[in-house]
């Protein structure tokens, strides 16, 4: 597949990421490591809190999200390859919606939402992204809007 730029993107378009399960042992692991709040990495405190068991750090889910973005782009999928001039400048709106148990599926997606121009440096545009997961009952569990940095075609 040949590059894309900026001018190539057509919003509305819409990629699924993949899906992936949460394991009781993989959310305690990753808990521990990023994010050791009880009710992620304690399964007895857990119970006890207002979630009434062991839940996914939102960070995990987030990380779950990334992994598969990145995998899609490499199988070339959806608006790959676009060409890059380095690191996302921010996520908007992140937000977890449900707690994501041990064996929850989710099922993640991005769709492009928009474009904005850089009069600031013409060379690139910002691509705007609703990004999605959703469980296998279809209920919204997290969300964001990403922005990537993409080279606009030269003149």
């Amino acid at each position: 597949m040949s590059a894309m730029y900026w001018e190539d993107v057509e919003i509305g378009a819409r990629r699924d990421l993949g899906s992936y399960t949460f394991s009781e042992d993989e959310i305690i692991r990753f808990g521990s490591k990023y994010d050791p709040q009880a009710f992620h990495i304690d399964p007895e405190a857990a119970r006890r809190s207002p979630f009434g068991g062991i839940i996914a750090s939102g960070w995990h889910t987030a990380a779950i999200w990334m992994k598969l973005a990145i995998a899609e782009r490499a199988r070339g999928g959806g608006a790959s390859p676009l060409l890059r001039a380095g690191v996302s400048p921010g996520y908007q709106d992140m937000r977890w919606l449900k707690p994501v148990r041990p064996g929850t599926t989710l099922h993640y997606s991005s769709e492009i939402v928009g474009k904005v121009e850089l009069k600031s440096r013409p060379s690139h545009g910002i691509v705007l992204s609703l990004n999605r997961a959703r469980n296998d009952d279809g209920e919204l569990v997290f969300e964001f809007t990403g922005k990537g940095l993409v080279q606009r075609r030269p003149q």
